[in-house]
């Protein structure tokens, strides 16, 4: 993990250009020894699985390594800056797998997305009739903030995001009193229940993802158990077959 903070570290620096006037050098060689570790990392990782390498590649994060790692080594991708620079980029996003909690994190948030869009749907849905109502109600007074459907969507979407709410309950009070109760109604249901909604549907996800990576890391470790006793079962098999039949020609069970 602390490679990656430190190639990140380095990314960042070499967006200034007056630490690439002074330390330019550096900077690469500390991104090009980042990369020969991160390489290391991947041979390292395929060679543990001795003669089953392939079973590397049947963990996503894995693939992912791979292709980033294997891609920074491209002649064609290297001299591209901008390919090259997103592979950089790109390589941070490991520090996902070194973090569980940021994995969970990440897992939540892809399984929240399609859980939301009921919450999107309605959000969008109350925001548009509401923008309707104030503009058939407030367009003649206050045309700077209800002078179209547009314009009061994004007076509504100020509201919900609560930025500079109050400064735009007080303008519009200025010109129309009725948009104080218009504002505090859309506030109690868009402003706090849609919000919470999405709030109950992301912690839902958060609950399931901790459930599902719990759940991954206790098969991950019965899998390497029962790796480890079928390996010893080879050599306690293929020792007693060759004790049993010394003198003649053996193939040993694999």
């Amino acid at each position: 993990m602390w490679v990656i903070v430190v190639n990140g570290a380095a990314l960042g620096a070499m967006t200034f250009q007056g630490a690439m006037d002074v330390a330019a050098d550096f900077l690469h060689w500390v991104d090009h020894v980042c990369l020969g570790f991160f390489a290391f990392e991947v041979v390292a990782g395929i060679m543990s699985f001795g003669r089953r390498p392939w079973r590397y590649f049947k963990d996503g994060w894995n693939v992912f390594d791979f292709v980033i790692v294997v891609a920074s080594f491209l002649p064609g991708l290297r001299e591209n800056v901008t390919i090259l620079r997103m592979l950089r980029l790109a390589r941070i996003v490991r520090i996902f797998r070194s973090l569980p909690s940021l994995r969970v994190i990440l897992v939540a948030a892809g399984k929240a997305l399609p859980k939301s869009a009921g919450v999107f749907a309605l959000t969008g849905l109350v925001m548009y009739l509401w923008a309707m109502i104030g503009w058939i109600a407030f367009y003649r007074t206050d045309p700077e903030h209800f002078g179209s459907v547009g314009k009061a969507l994004l007076n509504l979407f100020q509201l919900v995001a609560f930025d500079d709410m109050g400064n735009v309950i007080r303008d519009s009070m200025a010109h129309n009193m009725w948009t104080l109760p218009y504002y505090v109604v859309f506030i109690l249901f868009g402003a706090f229940i849609l919000v919470n909604l999405m709030i109950g549907v992301v912690l839902a996800s958060m609950e399931e993802a901790q459930k599902i990576d719990d759940e991954d890391g206790e098969i991950h470790a019965d899998t390497a158990l029962l790796l480890d006793r079928i390996e010893k079962l080879q050599v306690a098999v293929d020792k007693l077959a060759a004790d049993q039949d010394r003198g003649r020609e053996y193939t040993p069970f694999r």
